[in-house]
């Protein structure tokens, strides 16, 4: 199955309860994913040190696909 990282991140944030949009940017090596919220104290975490969403996104990415950079 081939990893859908756009729709993956908007059903992660929607299950985490954020109002969010994602949008997909192409870079030279791959894309960006841009998430936008309201709420991005809360994603980011507390001074920036909690970005566990960044860890648990990439481990179902690479579950779809393992051909998927980690």
């Amino acid at each position: 199955m081939s990893a859908q990282p756009k729709a993956t991140l908007e059903k992660l944030l929607q299950l985490l309860g954020f109002e969010a949009t994602v949008e997909e940017q192409p870079l030279e090596d791959g894309f960006l994913l841009d998430v936008k919220t309201e709420d991005s104290g809360r994603l980011i975490g507390r001074q920036g040190q909690t970005f566990l969403i960044c860890n648990t996104y990439n481990r179902l990415l690479f579950q779809q696909d393992q051909s998927c950079p980690r």
